[in-house]
């Protein structure tokens, strides 16, 4: 076993490598990896609010009175994009909540989509669309050929940072502009 099948990167932030073959679905993303294990991992993508409000949403959803719900729903991204997780601050949890780290959570209940409907809400939260998943070794395997860049998970970026500045925020935090790595780096 190599080291980088080792590594736990629950918790961690992930950003797309760009490279010279133009775009792809993950361009310009921030991920965060809710959960990984010898099945597989699963993250949200945090910076992509969709032009849909959560309001309208749980309108959809036929929740009543929901004309105190702010903000917009996030696409996590391209797998299942018709399961809701949500991804929040610790301090509240509901049956199925997933512990990430010692201050996010994520929730995929109907009692705490129902909870965020009537305002028992959570300090920071997001509510997103689908989610970003791997297979077995699939994403160290792809950490390993550069595809992606690792950091530790920051709360705050997540929570507290307009989406169109997290990227650079980002940069800011490691010292360099994250958008000018390339998956080449260290091969000859």
């Amino acid at each position: 076993m190599d080291n980088a099948s080792k590594v736990d990167i629950k918790g961690k932030i992930l950003f797309f490598s760009p490279n010279e073959e133009g775009t792809s679905y993950f361009t310009d993303s921030l991920i965060y990896i809710c959960d990984h294990n010898d099945l597989g991992s699963l993250g949200l993508i945090f910076n992509r609010p969709l032009d849909l409000e959560l309001k309208s949403l749980l309108k959809g959803m036929e929740f009543k009175d929901v004309s105190d719900v702010i903000g917009n729903v996030y696409l996590g991204g391209p797998v299942n994009p018709g399961a809701i997780f949500i991804l929040h601050s610790s301090e509240k949890s509901w049956k199925g909540t997933m512990k990430v780290s010692e201050d996010i959570s994520m929730s995929t209940d109907y009692e705490a989509i129902e909870a965020i409907a009537q305002g028992n809400i959570p300090k920071d939260y997001l509510l997103m669309l689908g989610y970003t998943g791997w297979g077995p070794g699939q994403l160290h395997q792809e950490i390993s050929d550069n595809a992606w860049i690792s950091f530790d998970g920051n709360r705050d970026l997540i929570f507290e940072v307009n989406p169109e500045d997290q990227i650079n925020e980002m940069s800011r935090i490691v010292g360099y502009d994250i958008r000018m790595i390339s998956p080449n780096f260290g091969n000859a």
